[in-house]
């Protein structure tokens, strides 16, 4: 989520289909996102939050490898989860944030000890933090972009997409920041 600001819905949403490791830097596309109701339970909506965020995501170097690292233990299906449950099927939001929830308990004293306010530490901080990078490098208009946001007062206020391709040097600016 850090190396692309996907929604975790969306970072949930992705299949082996939606990435291509072929291209220099490789991308993922976000084109659609985890929802669950009554009558449907979980399952995969074919867009993102709204239809218009849809974007090709050009990815820095340790998205890539976290990428890689998911495609390996993928079932060979193009429709296959990268993030998936046990039995293959696609985990649902709230499990997820759930597991993040005990991880942050069972590790509180670590995480304070290295300086992250655990109050505020949800899955919207990749997105926040991955925004935050790319607005002060390269400016507002990218990080929206990146975000998908439908304008940039959108961004500014609250971190939806008007074009579909995101600049590649979006990989290159965090790739810079982020590298170890």
């Amino acid at each position: 989520m850090l190396g692309t600001s996907e929604r975790i819905g969306e970072c949930l949403g992705l299949r082996r289909c939606d990435v291509d490791m072929t291209t220099l830097p490789p991308t993922l596309v976000v084109n659609g996102t985890i929802v669950s109701n009554k009558t449907q339970g979980t399952h995969r909506k074919d867009s993102p939050k709204r239809a218009r965020q849809r974007r090709n995501i050009a990815l820095p170097a340790m998205a890539a490898a976290a990428v890689r690292r998911r495609l390996a233990l993928a079932e060979p299906d193009p429709e296959a989860f990268l993030f998936p449950t046990k039995t293959g099927h696609t985990m649902s939001v709230s499990n997820y944030e759930r597991l993040l929830r005990s991880f942050i308990n069972d590790e509180r004293t670590e995480l304070v000890a290295l300086g992250v306010d655990v109050d505020e530490y949800t899955t919207h901080i990749y997105r926040r933090t991955a925004a935050t990078l790319i607005e002060r490098a390269a400016g507002i208009t990218l990080a929206s972009r990146l975000l998908g946001h439908a304008s940039e007062q959108i961004t500014r206020n609250s971190y939806v997409v008007t074009a579909e391709l995101v600049d590649p040097v979006t990989a290159e600016i965090l790739d810079e920041v982020l590298a170890d």
